[in-house]
């Protein structure tokens, strides 16, 4: 008597699982630095958005400039003012996590710089 099988035995699915542990345990950690690389360059745009506009408003003389928005970065360090872009005054902007390089940005001609941390 001939026994027609169908479906997977044990061992194949076992084998399938561990493949699939395998390229989860490559994947996630590469995930999650594209996730902090992609906050913290989210915050490094906005901060220079920000600052270019500043600094148009402090030199023609507007009132009022708005704060940052902060979609991206969680705070900003310093205030923008004549004074700050007469002295080149560093502002600093940290971004939301799962980021964690600042952004450091001088007043008098809004050079952004940050160092990724991964």
């Amino acid at each position: 008597m001939h026994r027609n099988s169908q479906g997977f035995t044990l061992i194949e699915l076992m084998i399938v699982v561990a493949i699939i542990a395998i390229l989860a345990a490559i994947a996630l950690p590469a995930y999650n630095n594209y996730r902090v690389r992609s906050a913290e360059g989210a915050c490094q745009a906005e901060a220079k958005a920000y600052m270019n506009q500043a600094i148009v408003a402090v030199t023609n003389s507007f009132a009022g400039f708005p704060a940052p928005s902060n979609q991206a970065c969680s705070s900003m360090t310093g205030t923008i003012d004549a004074a700050a872009v007469a002295s080149g005054t560093v502002i600093t902007f940290a971004p939301k996590a799962p980021g964690t390089a600042s952004t450091s940005c001088r007043a008098d001609n809004s050079n952004c710089t940050m160092t990724p941390s991964v």
